[in-house]
């Protein structure tokens, strides 16, 4: 398990050059120290970097004066207009055995982000002032291309999280995902515990032969139910609302399994006493069942959690609209017919897969006891 995380960490900081290789890269050049001093120098502020209106950065390229290097600064494709491309003024001169490129902001807004391009003479050698995000070969020259020429330390490291995090409405997201997912849990656990308590401690006719009927549910597939499911809420105009994502997921034949097993593992010594006393159903659930069973509890909340919140099928299904869509679903915005942006892709998916990380290990201890005592495997 730590691999494919360290993986995932490791690529939601590369270089778009560097995502994309496929011989392994263990150390990307953006978890480099030196690196982040020298990013740190580039820019307005050494943590955050960005170029204010008339302020200028200089970057030196030792080199051969008879070999002049080429920059510019690329426009964005299919633009008519761009005011970072177009505002900020190039210049290249050599001076004390290097040449120096400085880029000046002549426009009166500041600029977060500055892509560079310089084309370097391949038979100088290099030793650009940053590692470049992305090297290749163009003509008679390297092509070295930088996503942001005045990062700072900080926007140099997280700059895949930075552009990842404004690339969609996250917050609106991360809300429809909680809301949702902790809604589900809410409800979910009280018609559970309902259902679970009635199959193990109240007798009625047929009650071994409805348990095995509820249980048989499970050999159904999910697939199955979800033109029904999506037909049912069409009719019922909830298409794209929060009844849609919450409602066909409330009652779990899972959740009723694993408390009925819990309630079934109490002494009934502790009923009998509690009947003595004049305690009906509801009193011997909520007083006597439900404290004792709070490591199942726990343990179907977070499987219940876990489910609703990696949800991306039926909520890609039901919701079309962005302001309905979770989080699973925003990832989405960084794969396209062109391609993946592989860095930003795991810089978004890193910060989504943390809450779900820091919830277990808070549950964790409540969450082991779960399984233990319902003999699950």
């Amino acid at each position: 398990m730590a691999f494919p995380f360290y993986w995932m960490l490791a690529t939601s900081l590369k270089s778009p050059q560097e995502a994309l290789q496929a011989k392994p890269i263990w150390v990307p050049e953006r978890m480099r120290p030196q690196n982040w001093v020298k990013a740190a120098r580039l820019g307005d502020s050494p943590l955050w970097g960005g170029l204010g209106p008339g302020r200028s950065v200089e970057l030196a390229f030792p080199g051969e004066e008879e070999k002049p290097p080429r920059a510019f600064v690329p426009r964005t494709p299919g633009a008519f207009f761009d005011p970072v491309a177009d505002g900020t003024r190039v210049e290249v001169a050599y001076r004390e055995g290097a040449w120096r490129i400085r880029l000046t902001n002549a426009t009166e807004g500041a600029f977060r982000v500055l892509p560079l391009v310089v084309l370097w003479p391949k038979e100088v050698p290099l030793s650009p002032p940053l590692p470049p995000d992305a090297l290749r070969s163009q003509g008679e020259a390297w092509r070295l291309e930088w996503v942001n020429a005045v990062p700072g330390a900080l926007g140099y490291v997280f700059h895949n999280y930075l552009e990842a995090w404004r690339a969609a409405p996250w917050g609106r997201y991360f809300f429809n995902s909680f809301f949702t997912a902790l809604t589900q849990v809410a409800v979910g656990l009280f018609l559970a515990a309902l259902a679970a308590f009635a199959l193990a401690r109240v007798p009625f006719p047929g009650k071994e032969g409805v348990f095995v009927l509820i249980l048989a549910t499970m050999m159904v597939p999910g697939e199955v139910l979800l033109i029904p499911n999506y037909v049912l809420l069409a009719r019922l105009g909830w298409l794209d609302t929060y009844y849609a994502l919450i409602v066909p997921w409330l009652a779990s034949v899972f959740g009723i399994f694993l408390l009925r097993q819990f309630y079934l593992s109490l002494p009934q010594d502790l009923f009998d006493a509690a009947r003595i006393d004049g305690a009906g159903y509801l009193t011997q659930l909520f007083r006597i069942a439900l404290p004792l069973s709070l490591p199942g509890l726990v343990s179907y909340g977070i499987f219940t959690f876990l489910g609703a919140y990696n949800a991306l099928l039926w909520p890609l299904i039901v919701t079309q609209s962005p302001e309905m869509r979770t989080v699973q679903l925003g990832l989405q915005a960084f794969v396209s017919e062109a391609g993946s942006d592989y860095g930003a892709l795991m810089a978004a998916s890193t910060f989504v897969i943390l809450p779900v990380i820091l919830g277990y290990f808070v549950a964790q201890r409540q969450f082991i006891q779960g399984i233990a005592r319902s003999g699950l495997k």
